[in-house]
C-alpha cells in the first residue's frame, strides 16, 4: 500500500519544478535568457501569429514542421496570444514530457516508484529541457511524442499489440510533424515490427500504419525540396543545405562523439556511485578494449575541438563545449573529450551487452546516433536530454537499491538547478 501511495505522488512531485518557475518568472511574464531563447521571438512566435492568420505550409518563418506552430496558433484564437498564456501552454506540454517519461519508465523498464521519479525528475529538471518549458521552444512538444511512441513501441515488441502500435505511430507522426529531426523514431517502429511476435500478415499490416503516419512528412518534403521549408534560415538550421559551408554538406561524427561524450557523464552519474561502493559493471578486457577502440576512432576521424561562432556561421553551443574550451587540445580534441568519450563508450558496450542487442534503450540508443550524423550543429540541447534518456532507458532496479546509489543524481539535479536559476536572473 505505501508503495502504490508513493506511485501516485511522484507524478504530483514532479510538477514542482514547473510550479517554482512560474512563480520565479512572475506567473510567465517575465522572458528567460535560456538557450536559444531568442529563436521562440525570431521563428516561433512569427510563424504562431502567422498561422492564426492564414496556414501557408510551404513558407513560414521556423524551421521545423509545423505542427506546434499550427497547435499554439489555435491555442491563441481561443485563449488569445498574450506571451504568458502562450508559455503556459509549453509549460502543460513540458509537465506532460515528464510524466510520460515517468510512465515509460515504469513500464519499460520495472523501475520502482522511487527509481523512476529520481531519474524523471533530473531529466526535469536539465537545463536544456527546462529552459525549453518557459519559452516557445518547439522542443518539449516532440519529446512528448516522442516519448509516447517509444513506450507504445516497446508495449508493441513485448506483446505484438497492434493497437499500441498504431497509437505509437500516431505519437511518431506528431514528433516529426513537430520537429524533423525526431524522424529517427522510425527505426525504432522498424525495430518493434521485426522484434514483435507477430504473424506475417500482422506485420504488413503494422508497416503500413508506419507509413502511413509518415506520410504527411513525406508530402512536406515533396513540398519543400528537402527536410526544411525554403525559407528556413541555414545558419541556425541543423538540416539545412541551402548554403556551402553553413549548412548540411555531409554527414560527422562530431555529433556522434559529442552524445558518446554525454553519454559518459550521466552514466557516471547514475552508474557511478553503485560501482564505487559495489564494484559493479567493471569492464572486462574486451568490453574496455572495444569502448577505447571506438573512441579513439570517433576523436580521430571528428576531432571535438571548440568551434566558436563566426559571421555567417553558427559555432558550438553548451555547458560543456565552455568547459572544453578552457582545457588544453590533444590531437585536435579537447582533453575532457579525451575523458568523457572513452568513459562514454565504455559505459555503452558495458550496458548494451547487460540489456541486449534486442531492447528499446540499445534501439533508442543507436537510432538516435543514426540520426545524428546529418546534424550541422553541434548544440548541446539537441544531444543532451536524449543522452540522458539513454542512461535513464538502461538503469535498472538493482541500480538504485540503496539512498548512496543515487547520490549522482542528486548531484545532477543540484548542478541543474543552480544553472537554471543563473539564466533566470539574467
Amino acid at each position: 500500500m505505501t508503495r502504490a501511495r508513493g506511485g501516485a505522488l511522484y507524478p504530483l512531485l514532479l510538477a514542482v519544478p514547473f510550479l517554482v518557475g512560474i512563480a520565479v518568472l512572475k506567473g510567465l511574464t517575465v522572458e528567460i535568457d535560456t538557450f536559444h531563447g531568442s529563436d521562440a521571438r525570431v521563428y516561433h512566435l512569427p510563424t504562431i501569429l502567422q498561422f492564426s492568420q492564414h496556414v501557408d505550409l510551404e513558407h513560414y518563418p521556423a524551421a521545423q514542421t509545423p505542427l506546434y506552430h499550427l497547435i499554439f496558433a489555435g491555442y491563441g484564437k481561443v485563449a488569445g496570444f498574450e506571451l504568458w498564456k502562450l508559455r503556459l501552454l509549453n509549460v502543460v506540454i513540458s509537465y506532460g514530457a515528464v510524466l510520460a517519461l515517468y510512465r515509460l519508465l515504469r513500464r519499460a523498464t520495472a523501475l520502482e516508484p522511487v527509481q523512476a521519479f529520481a531519474l524523471s525528475l533530473a531529466f526535469a529538471l536539465s537545463p536544456y529541457f527546462l529552459g525549453a518549458s518557459f519559452t516557445l521552444l518547439t522542443d518539449n512538444l516532440a519529446i512528448l511524442f516522442a516519448l509516447l511512441a517509444l513506450e507504445r513501441f516497446d508495449r508493441c515488441r513485448s506483446d505484438g499489440s497492434l493497437a499500441a502500435f498504431a497509437v505509437g505511430a500516431a505519437a511518431m507522426a506528431g514528433a516529426v510533424l513537430t520537429r524533423q529531426s525526431f524522424l529517427w523514431l522510425a527505426v525504432v517502429a522498424a525495430w518493434a515490427i521485426l522484434r514483435a511476435p507477430l504473424r506475417v500478415g500482422e506485420r504488413a499490416a503494422a508497416a503500413g500504419v508506419a507509413a502511413l503516419s509518415l506520410a504527411p512528412m513525406a508530402a512536406l518534403v515533396a513540398l519543400w525540396g528537402g527536410l526544411v521549408p525554403p525559407d528556413a534560415d541555414p545558419a541556425t538550421c541543423g538540416l539545412c543545405t541551402e548554403r556551402p559551408g553553413v549548412g548540411r554538406d555531409a554527414l560527422t561524427l562530431r555529433t556522434v562523439g559529442f552524445t558518446v561524450a554525454l553519454l559518459g557523464i550521466y552514466a557516471a552519474a547514475v552508474h557511478g556511485p553503485r560501482l564505487v561502493r559495489r564494484r559493479a559493471l567493471l569492464p572486462g578486457p574486451r568490453a574496455l578494449a572495444a569502448g577505447l577502440a571506438t573512441a579513439v576512432l570517433l576523436l580521430a576521424v571528428s576531432p571535438l575541438e571548440f568551434r566558436p561562432p563566426a559571421p555567417g556561421v553558427a559555432g558550438d553551443a553548451g555547458w560543456l563545449w565552455k568547459v572544453a574550451d578552457r582545457l588544453p587540445t590533444v590531437a585536435g580534441s579537447s582533453l575532457v573529450f579525451w575523458v568523457l568519450v572513452p568513459l562514454g563508450a565504455v559505459a555503452l558496450v558495458l550496458l548494451v551487452r547487460r540489456a541486449g542487442l534486442d531492447s528499446l534503450p540499445t534501439a533508442y540508443t543507436g537510432s538516435f546516433l543514426l540520426a545524428a550524423l546529418p546534424v550541422a550543429l553541434v548544440y548541446q540541447k539537441y544531444f543532451d536530454p536524449f543522452a540522458l534518456l539513454a542512461i535513464a532507458l538502461f538503469t535498472r532496479p538493482p541500480d538504485l537499491r540503496a539512498p548512496p546509489d543515487y547520490a549522482g543524481i542528486a548531484l545532477v539535479c543540484a548542478a541543474s538547478i543552480v544553472y537554471a536559476f543563473s539564466f533566470a536572473g539574467s
